[in-house]
């Protein structure tokens, strides 16, 4: 599956974005602040507030406020000029009262691996909380993010076999250089605001309440060359724009595509025990407002920009600054579920079966003299059944099998807009009638507990709709383009055993087989791409990892090497990226307590050991890449898919310490 496919939840609410489901974890919470990340694969909590995880759950779990007053600070220093502090202050219990807090603070900055550029991050995290009763609390966590960094150039395989990880982004400023790093840049600030509320209303039944408020603000940077004369407004053609800096009539500018999400959330759930049974219920609304423009700051003779944020723009003739796209967007989901868990047969038989029906509203406006629609909205409704059973064996030997439904609405704001480009009349996105994405998943397998864990499975999905997750460059600005790729059927098995430590020891294996394919033919124009029976892209058919650890309480460590099998960029599989292997180890020393540094402890990373390049993700994936006969004969024209590069060798030194 996708990332995007996959659901992820932190503090009652979604990491996933509700329109582009990309999980900005990074941004949400600091490593050093996480007390537990758990995955489940299969049959996710039905009511967990995602509605995309067809793939499973994972569920990051906060550090909380301590029950004594310290803290923690963390130093480290590596490769790349990278510089990171991080410090954290427990309150500990405020008198009498269950009252305790935390907040924390780190700092992040480093040279980008490839090419030049900067990325820097600050971050806050913070939670106050009460407790009464044997069950109730009250919290209130805050984060901030502010991060910001030069992006990393994309290529095709051509410019990858001819350059490697030496296609780059340009130092140098020069006029006309729209490949200037100084004009490939990303900014992200996020603000949230969660309050979970826990009520013990009586022995057997509780209510959860999350009510949150997420700010999230991105801007996209591009580079982009503007005619003085003959540019276009949407469909109107402009006859002097006035730039200034202007080289043969062209003027060299920033392309900004700023992207502020104001979100309200409340997630609600209530459950009744009664002897061998757990029902529960709840209701979920989410809320999104958007505004989505592009506009355009011209750059001068050396590089410099005025401003980035919406003052000193491009404006025409009339005093109306200068848009390639001036969207507002609207998104409101009401979600309610019913489960029920019935244990049986003195609780080794556990049968649970929910049914949640989710409700999407989306509307959207574009001023843009030219669009087809000024107006477009749309409504999504769809009942998302599950059911899963298990059975203990022994107290160590589980079986189990599990049926589930997932649903995504189509996973972009340039769905239902159009983006125009600066040199023509027509626009160089459509609006798209796309079909929101179902699924049904089935699961069947065995675990085994205790100083071997032990976990087989079989799986199949299969996928109306599939959307998958690509993009393209507009103006020097990669917007999101999903691509509906018809059904899709993917199934396979994995396996994973792990070693509790024994004698200090933890050695770890996994592998998964995935055969997964397009279930019909594509259409391309007036004909249809042969694509029926082939592998679908970005779907490995082999991957595995291998690992150990080492941990006697000072000397601790790990290495683990990860296999991943190629993977097709293309829906007609006449490209793919080839498959690679990382390998990564950890060592460190815990020290004992030292005056008030408690357990200080010295920690060397060490990524990508052997320093492989490889290209290891997708910018945008395409029909095919290279000329190809359609189904009704026709010639349809190839064109190349972008690639990530992955880093090359990192080497991380960190010295921490609890106080």
């Amino acid at each position: 599956m996708q990332q995007a496919e996959i659901g992820f939840l932190y503090e009652g609410i979604p990491l996933n974005d509700s329109i582009n489901y990309t999980p900005y974890t990074q941004a949400m919470v600091d490593t050093d602040n996480i007390q537990s990340v758990t995955v489940a694969q299969g049959a996710p909590d039905i009511g967990a507030p995602v509605y995309n995880d067809v793939g499973g759950l994972v569920t990051v779990a906060l550090r909380g406020p301590q029950d004594k007053r310290g803290g923690s600070v963390d130093f480290s220093f590596g490769s790349k000029s990278l510089q990171r502090e991080y410090i954290r202050l427990d309150t500990g219990e405020i008198g009498h009262s269950g009252v305790k807090a935390f907040a924390s603070f780190s700092t992040t900055t480093n040279n980008q691996w490839r090419g030049s550029g900067e990325f820097r991050k600050y971050h806050v995290d913070s939670k106050i909380i009460k407790k009464w009763g044997t069950g109730s609390s009250a919290g209130l966590t805050f984060s901030y993010d502010n991060w910001q960094q030069a992006t990393y150039r994309p290529l095709t395989m051509a410019q990858w076999k001819q350059y490697g990880n030496s296609f780059n982004y340009t130092k140098e400023y020069w006029p006309g250089n729209t490949n200037w790093v100084g004009l490939r840049q990303y900014q992200r600030r996020s603000t949230a605001l969660i309050a979970p509320v826990k009520l013990k209303l009586s022995e057997h039944v509780n209510l959860d309440l999350t009510p949150a408020y997420m700010n999230y603000s991105e801007f996209y940077y591009g580079g982009v060359t503007i005619k003085n004369n003959g540019s276009y407004f949407g469909n109107q053609r402009i006859a002097d724009l006035n730039m200034p800096y202007q080289t043969n009539g062209v003027t060299t500018a920033s392309s900004i595509n700023p992207v502020p999400q104001k979100t309200g959330f409340l997630n609600t759930a209530l459950t009744w025990k009664a002897g061998h049974n757990t029902f529960r219920a709840g209701y979920i609304y989410n809320y999104i407002a958007l505004e989505e423009p592009i506009y355009y700051a011209p750059v001068n003779y050396s590089g410099g920009i005025a401003n980035n944020y919406n003052k000193y723009m491009v404006t025409m003739p009339n005093g109306q600054q200068y848009r390639t796209l001036d969207m507002n967007f609207k998104h409101q989901m009401n979600e309610i579920f019913v489960d029920d868990t019935l244990k049986l047969l003195d609780d080794k038989l556990t049968l649970n079966a929910g049914l949640r029906y989710l409700m999407i509203t989306r509307w959207n406006t574009n001023l843009i003299p030219g669009v087809t629609k000024y107006k477009v909205g749309a409504s999504y409704a769809q009942p998302l059944p599950q059911v899963s059973i298990s059975y203990q064996l022994t107290p160590h030997d589980q079986i189990y099998v599990d049926g589930t439904t997932a649903y995504r609405a189509p996973a972009s704001v340039q769905v239902y807009g159009e983006v125009f480009s600066t040199n023509s009349p027509n626009p160089a996105s459509k609006q798209a009638s796309l079909k929101g994405e179902y699924s049904i998943g089935e699961e069947i397998g065995y675990r085994h507990y205790g100083l071997v864990n032990l976990a087989v499975s079989l799986f199949n999905y299969n996928i109306t709709n599939n959307q998958i997750t690509s993009s393209q460059y507009i103006n020097g600005i990669p917007l999101p383009s999903p691509i509906e790729a018809g059904g899709k059927t993917s199934r396979g098995a994995q396996a994973e055993i792990g070693l509790r430590p024994w004698h200090h020891w933890s050695p770890y294996v996994s592998a998964q087989y995935l055969h997964a394919t397009t279930d019909n033919n594509i259409a391309s124009g007036l004909d249809y791409l042969p694509t029926k029976g082939k592998r679908a892209v970005q779907s490995p058919e082999f991957s595995a990892a291998a690992g150990i650890s080492y941990d006697d309480s000072h000397i601790f460590g790990n290495f683990v090497f990860n296999y991943v099998s190629s993977q097709y960029s293309t829906l007609m599989n006449d490209e793919k990226i080839p498959g690679y292997e990382t390998a990564n180890i950890t060592i460190g020393y815990r020290m004992n307590s030292i005056g008030f540094a408690q357990h200080p402890q010295f920690q060397l990373n060490v990524v990508n050991i052997g320093a492989k390049n490889y290209l290891s993700g997708f910018q945008s994936i395409s029909n095919n890449a290279k000329a190809t006969r359609g189904v009704y004969g026709t010639t349809i024209a190839g064109s190349s898919p972008l690639y990530l590069s992955a880093g090359g060798l990192a080497v991380v030194a960190s010295l921490s310490t609890g106080f």
